[in-house]
């Protein structure tokens, strides 16, 4: 038996952007920095020094909109020549532009909200890339919550904006269930009380959905 929101103790569904409804972006990474001609040994040492959950670091405040793009890109370009065009939306380089949506997660997305489960999109984002993830989704049609980090000043792993997606669904946190590919953002969503799905394979992860909203209401 299908299992909609009347019967279940799951009330929504919340997902990241980045390799939950997309590919997974790391291979993408990887595949545009080598043509871009990035030095390797330079960027494992960058990528050593930065911390995701640093609240202070250039690509935090980023992408909490405390400083433009045309800023992070000058400081990128200085600190590691090339490492700076997968930000840039005028680069053919733009991650933003590679990361194909998995159609057959937004179908399941369209599903649960028919099933009478919320939807929502909790995305650690830059303000400039918007446009891009937006011409690939229909947001209206397909999420009763959508979160941008760069619009509202926070981003995961920070419990506050967990506790602002709480506050947008009028939901407890035992009763949402939130999908991300990031172990930093997931841990950090498991703290707070949601229940979490460590997407390593979108399509996979379909099936633990079920799975969890399987389990009765009280």
């Amino acid at each position: 038996m299908t299992v909609d929101a009347s019967n279940s103790s799951i009330k929504a569904v919340v997902l990241d952007w980045g390799g939950v409804l997309t590919v997974p972006p790391a291979p993408v990474i990887e595949d545009l920095y080598d043509k871009a001609g990035v030095d390797k040994e330079q960027l494992r040492i960058r990528r050593e020094a930065y911390k995701e959950e640093d609240p202070n670091s250039r690509f935090a405040r980023l992408e909490r909109g405390e400083i433009t793009l045309e800023s992070y890109l000058a400081w990128s370009r200085e600190d590691l020549p090339g490492a700076e065009v997968i930000w840039d939306p005028q680069s053919p380089y733009f991650l933003f532009d590679h990361l194909a949506v998995i159609p057959k997660v937004v179908e399941r997305v369209k599903e649960l909200r028919d099933r009478g489960f919320l939807t929502g999109l909790l995305s650690n984002n830059i303000a400039e890339a918007w446009p891009t993830v937006a011409k690939g989704l229909d947001l209206d049609h397909l999420f009763d919550v959508v979160v941008n980090s760069a619009f509202i000043g926070m981003r995961k792993p920070e419990k506050n904006i967990f506790n602002y997606l709480l506050e947008q669904l009028g939901l407890e946190p035992h009763q949402v269930l939130f999908l991300d590919d990031n172990p930093v953002n997931v841990r950090a969503a498991k703290k707070v009380g949601l229940q979490i799905i460590k997407v390593v394979q979108p399509v996979a992860a379909l099936d633990q959905i079920e799975q969890i909203l399987e389990l009765p209401s009280s």
